[in-house]
């Protein structure tokens, strides 16, 4: 048996191609009612196996060769030139020992008779389908037999070579580097039987009949040839396609038993010519009858086989999900299956031309050129079509040898499109058409169920994408950033520095400019970040006009620095914003690791502590500095325990009474806050007063101080004591406009007079925000209640704008009282305030009494009422209840 596998025709026309795809990434997305098909980076290589146990997707190809080498047909051609060279030496080694001509008109004949046979053989052959291409199986071993036993080795060389390229020229019409690889392939197998069949000695003259030397002479010749045919074959596949081929030599091999079974049949036939010539043509006969059953036997198992690689198909289909294993499935299958040059997915929208997925060599080419000529349209329109059904081209366009069904992609209209069939293949058939569209439709499935699988995974991707980025910015978020962060520390030995940066006076801007303005000034910093950190660090929007770097250092506060100042000259260049130019500034904080921490939390907020440092310094650069940061561990959980005080109303309400001097009738009291911490007993209100301030707690704090005062002192005038308590405001009380309607509920709530109400304030309260201090303040006085001015003497308010406040008391700073007995100057001050606070109509009070002799003096320089240790210290309210009732009563003046 004469057994060759052809190279394929898409590169060089021939029967077999063994294509070694790659698998590029396609992503097949609805768009508009389309489907696009765009390309992505390819995944790694695999291994190709036989097409029953072959993976979903088909493998890679291997990596690009650069030079001559690379181009497989340049490969099969240097095999050719390799064959043909080798067979031409083999046979001038033949020719060195003679060349025997035949005798008489009866050996020209023979030998006219052996090549027409040769060419008849050639010709004539029955194909096995591979995959895409066939094995082509002659009986070319029998007139090759019959020729050694008969003729002179070397002219059985050159009537195979003669009739085998007659054969494959005229009658299989062979062209090309198809042609020459053939017809070398003839050449070599040839010279190789007769070069052994000589050597062995099996055409020794003299020799009577067939003896054992010349049958092991003719079974070694014809055994060995077909070897050569076979590691031929598998080279060249392996060289053009697949260099995995050479695993299936073995099986190949296996061809060898057929051939030794045409040798047999060629020594019968010879032994019977030997006794008469005519049984020649019983022989022919017999090889006719063994074409037929072997090409019938052949069809029904290439049926076989072909419903078994549907079933592949359909099973590859299933283990492929991604839309990047899914394509080239499809398309591979279906190029091999019915036996194309190409396969092509076309895909059209309501808007836009078509879309073409294209395989017709190794690798799937997206966006491929759509065909000048539209045969396929029924396709796209439901309608199967095939060339030989329709009038396939438009004039003065190539004829087109293709077919076409419809693909079910759901909204999308898409064909499935077959060209340019295999010589030996039959062409595109309506069996075939049936076989395109049951295959289109297992490969609609796949692709709608791999489209919609890929569409949830984008958006997933997407959502992930939003949960970790800035919108506006597109930079990682404070989350993702912290994330990145400690990535890089954990990969890059500790060491760097966290540079967090803010734009100073951005509200400014957005105020006069507008929010547009503003976001472009944003999104400016943010380019100019991503630019100047791009390969080497992280740039980060953490919110606002707050953004955050990481950048590698060698961990020193120096490098950190150096990296700050190189980031503040790359933003504080002038940045064009639409019409305008905008000259920024920023400030930015630094701290490093490992010196300020080991975590990108720990880094974050200390690069924010420096950065606030900076902003307010107008440094422009700080580096953290331990000592400046209030936001110390102990400090936050000092927060945290006073929050929870306050929500559990653990906080004490201490009372220290006011009394009258000059009578010592107690007139009112002062609401003091008290608190004892659970594990640090007695906690100063110098120190967790601001910590409320800061964190935010003052309003809280603030609301449950005026509600148990306002309480208490109902409970006290129930018992006869008409008192009024007074209540300490922070400098934030003051801005909140929600205060006096607070005040209100609180005083109806109690059954208390406004004017039973003092609040007091400080004068460095009332200047932070002079107008909205003013506007609080004026609504707290039309209510009814009194105000008074807290610490007076150590502010900085002019006598001007302290006569226009609407307040009704003053308080004398204890500083002035607490030495008024030893110091001169002091009685001076209290006596200007005593007479400054009278001549405004004040009430004046002094705080810090703690002796006779200062309570003496304030009783005779007229002060109207005092507070200190001498006359009590704050109380309990229990104890402040209990305390007021040996104290005489005192008759309020009006108000």
């Amino acid at each position: 048996m004469d057994r060759r596998r052809l190279v394929g025709p898409h590169l060089v026309g021939a029967d077999l191609v063994r294509p070694h795809l790659e698998r590029p990434h396609v992503e097949l997305r609805a768009v508009a009612g389309a489907v696009a098909v765009t390309p992505a980076p390819a995944d790694p290589a695999q291994t190709q196996q036989d097409p029953a146990q072959r993976p979903a997707g088909p493998p890679a190809a291997p990596p690009a060769r650069d030079g001559w080498w690379a181009q497989p047909e340049r490969r099969v051609a240097a095999l050719a030139v390799g064959l043909g060279a080798a067979a031409v030496a083999l046979g001038l080694l033949l020719a060195r020992d003679g060349v025997t001509l035949p005798q008489g008109a009866r050996g020209l004949v023979w030998l006219g008779t052996l090549t027409v046979l040769f060419a008849a053989f050639e010709g004539f052959v029955v194909h096995m389908r591979v995959r895409r291409g066939a094995h082509a199986f002659s009986l070319t071993e029998i007139p090759m037999v019959l020729g050694l036993l008969s003729l002179n080795p070397l002219l059985v060389v050159l009537a195979r070579v003669a009739g085998g390229g007659a054969g494959l020229l005229v009658l299989r019409r062979q062209r090309g580097l198809k042609l020459v690889f053939n017809v070398a392939l003839v050449a070599a197998q040839s010279v190789v039987a007769a070069w052994v069949f000589h050597r062995l000695g099996g055409d020794l003259a003299g020799v009577s009949g067939l003896g054992v030397r010349q049958l092991v002479a003719v079974y070694s010749a014809m055994i060995l040839a077909d070897v050569v045919a076979a590691v031929a074959v598998t080279a060249v596949i392996a060289l053009h396609d697949d260099p995995g081929e050479w695993r299936r030599l073995p099986s190949a091999l296996r061809g060898t038993v057929v051939a030794a079974g045409l040798t047999t049949i060629g020594v019968v036939g010879a032994e019977a010519a030997s006794q008469s010539p005519w049984s020649v043509s019983l022989l022919v006969v017999l090889c006719v009858v063994l074409l037929l059953v072997y090409r019938a036997l052949v069809r029904q198992g290439n049926d076989r086989a072909e419903v078994g690689e549907l079933y592949a198909f359909t099973t590859a289909l299933d283990g492929a999900a991604e839309l990047d294993e899914v394509l080239p499935v499809v398309l591979d299958r279906v190029r091999d299956q019915l036996r194309a040059d190409v396969a092509e997915i076309v895909l059209t929208g309501p808007d836009g031309p078509p879309r073409v997925a294209r395989m017709s060599g190794p690798g799937v080419v997206t966006d491929a050129e759509v065909p000048p000529f539209a045969w396929y349209l029924p396709a796209l329109r439901g309608e199967p079509v095939r060339t030989g059904n329709v009038e396939g081209t438009v004039a003065g366009a190539e004829p087109v040898d293709g077919a076409a069904v419809p693909l079910p992609l759901g909204e999308a209209t898409g064909a499935l499109v077959v060209r340019g069939s295999l010589p030996d293949s039959g062409g595109f058939t309506d069996d075939r058409l049936g076989l395109l569209r049951a295959m289109a439709n297992h490969a609609g499935v796949a692709l709608g169920k791999a489209q919609l699988l890929d569409r949830l995974r984008r958006e997933a991707a997407e959502k992930e994408h939003l949960a970790l980025h800035d919108t506006l910015s597109g930079l990682p978020n404070r989350r993702h950033f912290l994330r990145l962060v400690d990535d890089a520390l954990a990969g890059g030995g500790g060491s760097g520095a966290v540079l967090l940066l803010d734009v100073d006076r951005f509200k400014e801007v957005n105020d006069a400019l507008g929010h547009d303005i503003g976001d472009a000034l944003l999104t400016e910093v943010a380019q100019r970040l991503r630019a100047h950190v791009e390969g080497i660090g992280v740039a980060a929007r953490l919110g606002g006009d707050e953004f955050a770097v990481w950048l590698p250092t060698d961990g020193t506060i120096e490098a950190g620095l150096a990296r700050g100042a190189e980031l503040s000259e790359k933003l504080e260049q002038t940045m064009p914003i639409g019409p305008l130019t905008i000259d920024l500034r920023a400030s930015v904080g630094v701290a490093v690791a490992p010196l300020h921490g080991t975590d990108a939390h720990t880094l974050v907020r200390h690069a924010d502590v420096a950065m606030y440092a900076a902003k307010e310094t107008r440094a422009g650069l700080r580096a953290y500095d331990e000592t400046a940061d209030v936001n110390t561990p102990q400090r936050l959980a000092r927060i945290a325990d006073l929050r929870a005080a306050i929500d559990r109303r653990d906080l004490m309400v201490a009372f220290q009474p006011k009394v009258d001097p000059a009578t010592g009738a107690v007139v009112g009291a002062e609401a003091l806050a008290r608190w004892h911490h659970p594990a640090d007993g007695m906690v100063p209100p110098d120190e967790f007063i601001p910590l409320a301030e800061h964190s935010g707690l003052i309003r809280p704090l603030t609301l449950h101080m005026l509600e148990v005062a306002l309480r208490s002192r109902a409970a006290w005038a129930r018992t006869g004591h008409d008192l009024h308590v007074a209540v300490n405001l922070s400098p934030n009380g003051l801005l909140d406009v929600t205060l006096p309607e607070v005040v209100e509920r609180l005083l109806a709530q109690t059954g208390s007079a406004p004017a039973s109400l003092t609040l007091e304030i400080t004068e460095s309260s009332i200047m932070a925000d002079p107008s909205g201090s003013l506007a609080t303040l004026e609504r707290l006085h039309a209510l009814g209640v009194k105000l008074s001015i807290d610490d007076f003497g150590t502010g900085y308010s002019s006598l001007g704008r302290l006569r226009r406040l609407p307040i009704h008391e003053v308080k004398i700073d204890r500083s002035f009282v607490q030495r008024l007995t030893h110091d001169h100057r002091d009685r001076a001050v209290v006596r200007s305030a005593v007479q400054l606070g009278h001549a405004l109509g004040l009430e004046v009070v002094a705080e810090g009494v703690e002796d006779a002799g200062a309570l003496e003096l304030l009783a005779r320089e007229g002060c109207d009422l005092v507070q200190g240790y001498f006359v009590s210290r704050p109380l309990a309210p229990d104890a402040f209840t209990e305390w007021l009732t040996g104290q005489p009563v005192h008759e309020r003046r009006p108000a």
